[in-house]
């Protein structure tokens, strides 16, 4: 039975999160309120249905894949949109296809089933906003020049009465191997 939506993600430091939430607000003052004003900065990996069974075994499979994972130096040098509205701080090319190929290692070992994935890494400003607003929003902002050390994933679980995500989990990349990919020797 599944009664609980989770999302996982990549999670930035708090000074990046404040800095989006001052350009999200500034978003805000300019054409009101829009889907993902008041989230946390954070770049979506999966959000899914589980069941608190289920949220119990992929906390050792998060565990094992992100001690695995090394810090990514991430860039957002430049905004971008989708065709759903979403206005969002593009991931530098360097660093994308390394969060890809940690979202592609998590979507393997967890298998989630009927989960909205992520395969273009990015922090979303806004989402469904109409093409006014999106060029209300290009417009407001001059050409963004951020950084963050990408060194964690957290498990959120939605707040039904906030209509928003509370963290649950924070997993840290601990730069270490793991052991099915590491070759042992005996002597």
């Amino acid at each position: 039975m599944y009664s609980d939506k989770f999302s996982l993600c990549f999670q930035p430091d708090s000074l990046l999160i404040e800095q989006v939430k001052m350009m999200k607000d500034r978003l805000g003052e300019a054409i009101g309120w829009y889907p993902s004003k008041n989230s946390l900065a954070h770049l979506t990996i999966a959000e899914f249905q589980a069941s608190e069974s289920d949220i119990q075994r992929m906390h050792q499979q998060i565990l094992r894949c992100s001690a695995s994972f090394t810090p990514v130096e991430t860039y957002l040098l430049a905004f971008g949109t989708y065709p759903n509205g979403t206005f969002f701080l593009e991931v530098d090319v360097q660093a994308k296809p390394i969060l890809q190929s940690y979202a592609k290692k998590l979507f393997q070992t967890l298998q989630l089933k009927q989960a909205y994935k992520c395969t273009d890494p990015h922090l979303s400003i806004g989402r469904k906003l109409d093409e006014e607003k999106i060029q209300q929003a290009y417009a407001l902002f001059e050409q963004p020049n951020l950084h963050f050390t990408c060194n964690q994933l957290v498990l959120r679980r939605l707040n039904t009465i906030r209509r928003q995500f509370d963290i649950l989990a924070t997993y840290p990349f601990l730069s270490q191997p793991l052991i099915e990919d590491m070759q042992l020797t005996l002597f």
